[in-house]
């Protein structure tokens, strides 16, 4: 390009960029709008005559339902050496099914799901094992028809089983040459230890697992005093009523008491802070743990506040600390999972073997740091308007505001909790925070795994190796409790 061109394009360019520039007070964004009130919608709770529980949220502004069956036993009802079992059984129900008298196979269940312009999906989760499709409102019978028969009349064929414990292994397969999955997995184990909470599928768990093992858990925990029927979308809670009675009134409850699993506290038998050597790994992943609330805790709110605190958003302390001043890592975030007996907050990142130690020492002085702490009132204010804008745009969708109701069912909370949430969150004050943060996360609750290449991690890996365990990638046994496998 010659001079004359080169100097017309620089003027040009200057012209457009002139023309984009906004004027103060005329091309500037709008202010924020004020706050809308969040319209949440009522619940309707029944029983049908066999014990089947019938909860309907009506959503009437969009002509769509998702329907759920929600079973009452996940991975915490898996028996001994047999992780795994209650997801694969859950697998099994869209992979085969009786339907009219004859066996309807998972291409042909698959196809009558999409004719109904649906899909259909299941698996589990804990203390939920479900079936679930979205449909319009005309489809909504055919639809509860089709669940019906997959929950209660599965054929659970032995080629399915093999088929999904295939892809079950591969899953795992891959999962396991990854430094997050492997952190997540040592990290739940080294937590929990023998307690049930603490079960996590391996390749030997599932080849474990025979037809006999599906049909018993089938027959044990699908029944109708076990079982939820939640709909979510444009139906009334007599049309849902009704409904369930056409296509589950009939399914007859065992005249055995009811199964109930028990989950104790953890009973960790692990070190305190587990390095899994991963040689030739370009990352490691770094996993810490703490003690979180009950599901009905008194102060469940503001530990929900004190985690988002710490890592939900980017502006979150855990990213702010580790990403935003460091560049240690693409994200940093935490998550809470709760049960009736008690909880667990998970904080993650990956790093460069060499920076893993730095970075979990980062995470270590956060969680402490917030129960030294109170946050300030800002800092407060925009990890609130985080949890109460999430909470709102689930509403927005039947699928969302299927999985909120879900949510409270399986943990067995009041379902008015789903009106209560928004306004008990933003009542939370910085010194709730701190002093939940404080009864949580003393000194010794806390539990940590680095997976990655022990070698490369170098001379401060090293220093942290002195206080804790090395197990190599091939000795590591998720069966065991203390992660090592014996001789």
């Amino acid at each position: 390009m010659n001079g004359s061109r080169l100097l017309a394009a620089a003027a040009l360019l200057g012209a457009v960029l002139r023309a984009l520039a906004a004027t103060p007070g005329v091309d500037a964004p709008p202010d924020p709008a004020p706050p809308r009130p969040v319209a949440v919608p009522a619940v309707s709770d029944q029983r049908l005559p066999n014990g089947m529980r019938v909860v309907v949220v009506p959503r009437h502004d969009v002509p769509l339902v998702t329907a759920t069956v929600l079973v009452r036993a996940g991975p915490e009802a898996d028996p001994s050496g047999r992780a795994g079992l209650a997801d694969m059984t859950a697998t099994l129900l869209a992979k085969g099914a009786q339907r009219g008298g004859r066996a309807v196979g998972a291409t042909e269940l698959a196809v009558q799901a999409e004719a109904l312009g649906g899909s259909l999906a299941s698996g589990s989760s804990w203390r939920a094992s479900n079936a679930a499709m979205t449909v319009t409102v005309p489809k909504l019978e055919p639809a509860l028809a089709l669940l019906a028969d997959v929950v209660r009349r599965p054929t659970l064929a032995a080629a399915e089983l093999d088929r999904a414990r295939v892809q079950a292994l591969d899953g795992l397969r891959v999962a396991f040459s990854e430094p997050g999955q492997v952190a997540s997995f040592a990290l739940r184990r080294s937590y929990w230890g023998d307690s049930p909470l603490g079960a996590v599928p391996t390749p030997a768990s599932l080849q474990r697992l025979t037809r006999d093992d599906v049909l018993g858990f089938h027959r044990r925990w699908y029944r109708p005093d076990l079982a939820v029927l939640l709909l979510a979308g444009d139906v009334t809670p007599e049309r849902g009523l009704a409904l369930a009675q056409r296509h589950f009134g009939d399914w007859r409850a065992p005249s055995t008491e009811r199964p109930v699993v028990a989950t104790p506290s953890p009973r960790s038998a692990a070190s305190a802070l587990v390095v899994v050597d991963m040689p030739g790994s370009g990352q490691s992943a770094v996993s810490v743990a703490v003690p979180f609330v009950a599901t009905g805790a008194h102060d469940r709110r503001a530990a929900q506040v004190a985690s988002a605190i710490l890592g939900t958003g980017y502006s979150s302390r855990l990213n702010t600390e580790v990403r935003i001043k460091r560049g240690l890592s693409y994200g940093a975030s935490a998550k809470a999972e709760t049960h009736p007996e008690g909880g667990v907050l998970v904080a993650q990142a990956q790093t460069k073997p060499d920076t893993a130690a730095q970075v979990l020492d980062l995470m270590r002085d956060e969680i402490a740091r917030l129960a030294r702490e109170a946050p300030a009132a800002d800092e407060l204010a925009a990890r609130q308007a985080v949890l109460t804008g999430a909470f709102a745009r689930r509403l927005e969708t039947t699928g969302g505001l299927s999985a909120l109701v879900a949510s409270l069912v399986t943990q067995d909370r009041p379902l008015d909790e789903l009106e209560r949430y928004t306004p008990e969150i933003l009542a939370v004050t910085p010194e709730q925070v701190r002093e939940a943060a404080a009864r949580l996360w003393r000194d010794g609750t806390v539990r940590a795994v680095i997976a990655g290449d022990a070698k490369a991690g170098g001379d401060a890996l090293k220093a942290v190796e002195g206080r804790t365990t090395v197990v190599p990638l091939q000795g590591l046994d998720l069966e065991r409790p203390a992660l090592v496998r014996g001789p």
